[in-house]
């Protein structure tokens, strides 16, 4: 009887070992490499414990298909697999279902990119800029979080051609290669020249235009016939003025010897 008991109470024992076994995370020893592959393709973030309620440990996230050496592995309270890493000498855990084991970064195989040796300028048509992505098409995953800056002078160093036809590059621009479409680019700087002030006209004579020479010469030979009748005007003038002066003269002359006339015959009277 004693031993049923003894048994009933190891096997409870053991029972609610195994459960508790099962609550809590599942840690275990590993050495193996994987690359990060973000659904979102921002990156991964790496936080002090194994799952999304503990902080991030790290400003940034580790960026799209970065290598990274898993030392263990944990199972989160909701039961995804995260595994403790190191990067840029920050260590903490990344959850291992945004990773894969392989090189995530496609090898384009339709055809073989050709030699290039040129440089362009960013000039997408809806100015936010140009993705540079881990292929030559957009099906590819970005592999920088921000796009490429407007006017930006990149160096392409091989061209390929994508699923839909469209002309792709590789270049490298702020430590990250990829391709971009170069559709979205131009060859020539297409930076916005601003509008340059005029400059005030010195002052002073101008050379006259031809046509206003012409013009000129015209009313001035339209002109010329009035002249005659000017000076016309002026001889009448000067030979009315003495003619006229004679005939005052005269008529004052009279008036005195009318004058004179009259005092004599007035005396002749008073006598």
């Amino acid at each position: 009887m004693k031993r049923n008991r003894l048994t009933s109470r190891l096997s409870a024992l053991l029972v609610c070992l195994v459960l508790l076994a099962a609550l809590l995370p599942t840690t275990a020893q590993a050495s193996y490499s994987v690359y990060v592959n973000a659904k979102d393709g921002l990156g991964l973030n790496l936080r002090a414990g194994p799952g999304t309620e503990y902080a991030t440990v790290r400003s940034s996230p580790v960026p799209m298909y970065t290598r990274l050496t898993i030392s263990r592995t944990e199972t989160s309270a909701a039961g995804n697999p995260w595994g403790y890493t190191s990067y840029d000498g920050v260590s903490g855990w990344v959850c291992l279902v945004e990773t894969t084991t392989y090189d995530p970064i496609p090898v384009q195989t339709q055809s073989s990119p050709s030699q290039a040796d040129f440089f362009i300028y960013v000039n997408a048509k809806d100015g936010l800029g140009l993705n540079i992505r881990g292929g030559p098409g957009t099906e590819y995953h970005t592999v920088r979080s921000q796009p490429i800056p407007m006017y930006t002078r990149l160096h392409i160093t091989l061209t390929d051609t994508s699923s839909t036809g469209a002309t792709w590059g590789y270049t490298s621009y702020d430590g990250v290669s990829g391709w971009v479409c170069l559709v979205e680019t131009t060859t020539y700087d297409p930076t916005p020249v601003p509008e340059q002030e005029l400059e005030p006209q010195p002052l002073g004579p101008t050379v006259p235009d031809v046509q206003d020479t012409q013009d000129t010469q015209e009313t001035q030979q339209n002109q010329e016939p009035a002249a005659p009748a000017t000076v016309q005007a002026d001889s009448d003038s000067a030979v009315a003025a003495p003619v006229m002066t004679m005939a005052i003269g005269i008529l004052i002359g009279l008036l005195a010897a009318i004058l004179v006339v009259l005092i004599v015959i007035a005396a002749r009277k008073k006598k």
